[in-house]
């Protein structure tokens, strides 16, 4: 049967995704990007925050209608969403025929030749499942580019996040399988690796007995072929002066860090659970900065976090204006149930939140403007896609592009001298 399959949410979930297509394609199913040719669809869902939910019940409704104007015979639905909701799914939705939660997804294929023998499938017991080098996988980014996930889980247990609850405890992958996988996906082209985890800052605590992220970033970097090594979600908390040490010291790690701080008012910082004071982030962005030299680094932060005051938010604004991050995202807070966050009183209003999420928004095309108006004249490398390319600073569909002025083959790392800037992208020409 032909199977077709949505992905949502962040590169996490993707890698998941990859892993589902892997087996699909390992157990011969003939997989296509077409959903009107789908006999079976899977939407590997998100649930981390109310619009990824918004998101996931109105793509699985606009797919559910396929069964009566298409070949859609099967409707199955994976990842965190059926964690969350559990069977309520099925009363809400008539049109799925399968739940599989994020720790069965290993199970897929068990799931797919299982369809029609009973009438709804539902497999949800455990948290994760991680994925070895010996997993079957389909990526769906381009063979030059690859997010490997490193871990698993999660135990940091933030008051606003139910990430915890979905996925579990803390798992890392051993080193030697993620470089196994990375071994391999070079021979097919790969160019750079792109770190991910709920916490890639933790990663080696569970299986090594302390955070070994640097240790991995040594070996990753011995990989003959691999050109780029890129670490995201990196916890202010747990960035240790042996990871600043090795950043620094090898080349073929972007200087570039994903940084969420979340907030930057003591008391908010607190009661969101980050284990690290306001100071406390501006001593470790100062240590990034003195030791790496014109790193890029990119941020996250929440408003309208129960409790946050105008005086807190303002704080933050300066925070910002005064750290000027390269990159930054903002969120307005999604209230989760069963998390402690929202037992609080005073839980903000949408406008503000609203509100507050347009300032910062616009405190921020402002600093990225001023910064990267001071890059024209620079020569930089890229990562070619066509006529368009990411330098060091640029992580793929969250952050800018640069706009070249000739048409490169997709993967070439290539050398430009930038000439032109704007709020967000760069425009560059070819050094030959």
């Amino acid at each position: 049967m032909k199977v077709g399959v949505i992905s949502l949410g962040c590169p996490k979930n993707l890698t998941d995704t990859e892993a589902i297509l892997g087996l699909l394609v390992d157990s011969g199913y003939e997989v296509t990007n077409k959903q009107n040719e789908a006999e079976i669809m899977i939407i590997n869902t998100c649930a981390f925050i109310g619009e990824a939910r918004d998101e996931a019940f109105e793509v699985i409704r606009e797919t559910g209608k396929l069964k009566s104007t298409a070949k859609l015979k099967y409707l199955v639905v994976a990842g965190c969403l059926p964690k969350r909701d559990k069977e309520a799914l099925f009363d809400k939705y008539d049109e799925i025929d399968a739940i599989v939660g994020p720790g069965q997804i290993d199970r897929m294929i068990h799931v797919l030749k299982n369809l029609g023998k009973q009438k709804k499938i539902s497999l949800l017991e455990g948290t994760h499942c991680l994925f070895t080098h010996k997993t079957p996988r389909l990526k769906a980014t381009p063979n030059y580019y690859a997010y490997i996930k490193i871990a698993d889980g999660c135990n940091n247990r933030c008051s606003y996040c139910i990430v915890p609850s979905l996925r579990g405890k803390y798992q890392s992958r051993p080193m030697a399988s993620i470089v196994s996988e990375i071994k391999t996906l070079v021979k097919n082209g790969l160019k750079e690796a792109i770190l991910v985890a709920q916490d890639t800052t933790m990663y080696g605590i569970d299986i090594y007995g302390k955070p070994s992220l640097h240790i991995l970033c040594k070996k990753l970097a011995a990989i003959r072929g691999l050109k780029w090594i890129r670490i995201m979600y990196a916890h202010p908390a747990h960035v240790t002066d042996k990871l600043i040490e090795v950043m620094a010291k090898e080349p073929k790690i972007v200087k570039y860090l994903d940084l969420p701080i979340q907030h930057s008012c003591d008391n908010i910082l607190r009661s969101m659970r980050r284990k690290i004071s306001a100071k406390g982030l501006k001593v470790l962005i100062e240590k990034l900065r003195r030791n790496i030299p014109g790193i890029a680094i990119r941020t996250s932060v929440i408003v309208g976090y129960p409790n946050e005051s105008s005086s807190d938010f303002n704080k933050l604004k300066t925070f910002i204006e005064e750290e000027r991050f390269e990159r930054l995202g903002v969120f307005r807070y999604s209230r989760e149930s069963g998390t402690p966050a929202a037992k609080l009183g005073d839980q903000i209003g949408g406008r503000i939140k609203d509100q507050r999420f347009h300032k910062l928004m616009r405190l921020q095309r402002a600093i990225s403007a001023k910064s990267l108006k001071k890059m024209v004249g620079k020569i930089i490398k890229v990562l070619a896609e066509g006529n368009i390319g990411r330098s060091y600073m640029d992580a793929p569909d969250i952050d800018g592009v640069v706009k070249l002025n000739k048409c490169v083959p997709n993967g070439k790392i290539v050398s430009v001298r930038v000439t032109g800037s704007t709020p967000y992208d760069l425009s560059a020409v070819l050094l030959t």
